[in-house]
């Protein structure tokens, strides 16, 4: 018996993977800081719309912290998703990371 849960057994094994520290050599995530054991990231195209501001940044980390507190169903051991601002803002926490982003950014 195999162990379904696990991506290799469910799709073969990976192709190519492109890590957080790619994305942000290549411009695509912003390294913002870290809350707790999380560095933060933002997606450039977030980060460009006023989120360079620091303080507005504290705002939207803050909001998602919250609503990352709040269990929801489709969470797993491995990442939550959650919707900040409908159509617009997103933040996905996975072990050791948070990052906001755009709906089309993910």
């Amino acid at each position: 018996m195999t162990d379904e849960k696990d991506p290799e057994n469910l799709f073969g094994p990976v192709i190519y993977s492109y890590t957080t520290e790619q994305a942000v050599e290549d411009g695509i995530l912003v390294h913002t800081g870290t809350v707790g054991p999380h560095k933060v990231y933002f997606a450039r195209t977030l980060f460009d719309e006023g989120y360079e501001d620091l303080q507005k940044r504290v705002d939207l980390v803050n909001t998602g912290l919250e609503l990352l507190r709040q269990p929801d169903p489709e969470d797993t051991p491995y990442m939550k998703l959650r919707v900040l601002r409908k159509d617009k803002i997103w933040v996905v926490a996975e072990p050791g990371k948070l990052t906001y982003m755009k709906p089309e950014d993910y």
